[in-house]
């Protein structure tokens, strides 16, 4: 998988490589924090031969550069080195949770064909553990959050799935994503706090193509009512819950996920 650089920043990146059909748009996939192109693992292959598919390793992410802060803005240079390297056009973002965001920050500001949002986030605050990340060595808080142990592992299946989703889909994505997360170095757990105060209202209002909203209704990182207030701002959006799903509704549900986007890419190409 290719890297281009940024402002002196590499990023990482996915091409499948053209569409069977040249007059569809590609699809650009943007992951959420602290993920890596892989959490799509179940999404992509859904839609390769078929349409043009692009994902990114967000800067500070996966094995693209991890600079000590970023800014949105960055994200957004970085997809139009990208859409410019690559010669993409006609696109549809789809982006998960942080992901999200920056799909709706580009969207506000470029042109695109379509939106698809998977845990959207409406709003960010701080919280007691953001406070123990800002504030206290990393010697101190990476072992205890950010390290397979008993209570990650309960933390982590409370907090991204569904109580109805099976314990070997959690048990999947923990054998994918340990060592990542592991190995992330402290600035990454620390970019979306820096964005601490961020709300997508002015964005989403900006945002005038079609766009398609999922969420898990079990989802507490990003709850359904982001995605409602983002259904509202966004005037030409749908909102689609998704039961007994929770934020990795990728993991949980990707075959409804793949449906969905599906379905959304043909009214929107």
């Amino acid at each position: 998988m290719p890297f281009i650089k940024v402002d002196g920043i590499k990023i990482h990146f996915y091409d499948s490589g053209k569409a069977v059909e040249e007059n569809l748009p590609a699809l650009l996939f943007l992951h959420g924090s602290p993920g890596q192109i892989s959490n799509w693992k179940h999404i992509l292959p859904c839609f390769e031969g078929s349409y043009r598919v692009v994902a990114v390793d967000l800067r500070g992410y996966g094995k693209s550069d991890k600079p000590l802060n970023v800014a949105l803005e960055d994200y957004i240079r970085d997809i139009d080195a990208i859409r410019s390297e690559l010669g993409l056009e006609n696109i549809v973002l789809i982006g998960h949770s942080f992901g999200a965001m920056i799909a709706i920050e580009y969207a506000a500001r470029r042109h695109v064909n379509g939106v698809v949002l998977i845990g959207p986030v409406a709003y960010l605050k701080t919280d007691a553990i953001d406070k123990i990340i800002m504030h206290l060595p990393p010697a101190i808080w990476k072992p205890i959050l950010f390290k397979s142990n008993l209570l990650t592992r309960r933390m982590y299946r409370k907090m991204f799935f569904s109580p109805s989703t099976p314990d070997e889909v959690f048990l999947e994505f923990m054998k994918d994503n340990k060592d990542y997360i592991e190995s992330l170095p402290p600035q990454s757990f620390r970019y979306l706090i820096h964005l601490a105060g961020y709300n997508a209202k002015p964005s989403a209002e900006r945002v005038k193509v079609p766009t398609l909203i999922i969420v898990g209704e079990d989802d507490v990182v990003t709850p359904p009512e982001h995605a409602k207030l983002i259904h509202k701002w966004v005037e030409n959006s749908k909102l689609v819950i998704i039961p007994k799903a929770g934020h990795l509704v990728l993991y949980e549900k990707p075959g409804e996920i793949c449906r969905l986007i599906k379905e959304f890419i043909k009214g929107a190409d």
